[in-house]
């Protein structure tokens, strides 16, 4: 299929999702758009592969395990279209979703990306009332400094010939490289915000997001990557490195006391160490609250002892 045919490429990285990835091709309507979707077989050891290759012209991309942002990178050296849409492998697209897209690209030509929303999906694929961020309208790297109103990448579409400018995805950042590229991509071009719900986005135990401590320190690491120059865009930056210690570092503090609890001393420590580094108010207000417990309960033994002599 040569370039000049293909609209939009979909690219799905993909590492042990086999039991996800069906439903997520499935969930790929090309309405009047012409369209590849590649699979990238990021080293999977499940029947990832055999799932991809069990749907026609779905073109799939093996190579050994390299982790999720070199994934996304083959895909996008792979690619055709002009437009190119990256689908986690548990995730959907949902109908129009394409369309809305490229109508938002096509009408705001200087726009590297465009982007809607997401509504939420449980494990079984039904919906789940979501809450949507509203419309940003100016301002757009600004507003990511804050916060990303992109929760899962199928949300968002790029123009390849720009992506390929941008090199793509950073390596380092798996967990984050997504945001990561979205504060490039902001800094140097202009973007479009369309608040369309084009996709859906799984939460099910194996999330990548579920791991506070890597997205933690992979998040807080893309801050510190991004630490603008202007003054102006400071007190925006340090808004947003306090929301990501506040929402990663709360989740990783209640998996810290879990492994206390369970008397897992080496996980607890290790996650302790992480939360020190990346959240050191927090975790030095949980040592004092840890403090205040141990003498609170030395000073009741000291106290019966007292009453028994």
């Amino acid at each position: 299929m040569s370039s000049s045919a293909v609209d939009v490429s979909i690219v799905i990285p993909c590492f042990n999702q086999g039991a996800y990835l069906g439903d997520a091709i499935s969930s790929i309507e090309p309405g009047p758009r012409t369209i590849e979707v590649i699979v990238v077989d990021d080293g999977s050891t499940d029947d990832s592969s055999v799932v991809a290759a069990s749907f026609a012209r779905v073109i799939c991309v093996r190579q050994p395990n390299r982790g999720l942002a070199a994934a996304r990178n083959a895909g996008l050296a792979r690619a055709a279209g002009r437009y190119v849409i990256f689908l986690d492998a548990d995730d959907h697209l949902l109908p129009g979703g394409i369309e809305r897209g490229v109508r938002a690209l096509d009408a705001n030509p200087a726009c590297a990306m465009a982007f809607g929303r997401s509504v939420r999906m449980g494990a079984d694929g039904r919906h789940v009332s979501t809450e949507f961020p509203p419309r940003i309208d100016r301002d757009h790297h600004v507003e990511f400094l804050r916060r990303n109103v992109i929760w899962m990448p199928g949300a968002a579409i790029f123009r390849r010939d720009r992506l390929m400018e941008a090199d793509g995805f950073a390596a380092g950042f798996d967990g984050a490289a997504d945001y990561e590229l979205y504060l490039r991509l902001t800094e140097r071009w202009a973007v479009h915000d369309h608040a369309q719900v084009v996709a859906a986005y799984r939460r099910h135990e194996s999330n990548m997001s579920g791991n506070a401590s890597r997205m933690l320190s992979e998040t807080l690491a893309v801050m510190r990557r991004h630490r603008p120059s202007d003054r102006a865009l400071i007190s925006a930056w340090r808004e947003g490195c306090d929301g990501w210690r506040s929402l990663y570092g709360t989740h990783l503090i209640e998996e810290v006391r879990g492994h206390v609890r369970r008397r897992e001393a080496l996980a607890a420590a290790r996650k302790a160490l992480t939360l020190a580094r990346w959240y050191p108010a927090g975790f030095a207000r949980e040592l004092t609250k840890k403090t205040r417990l141990v003498l609170r309960g030395l000073t009741s033994h000291v106290a019966r002892r007292s009453l028994l002599q």
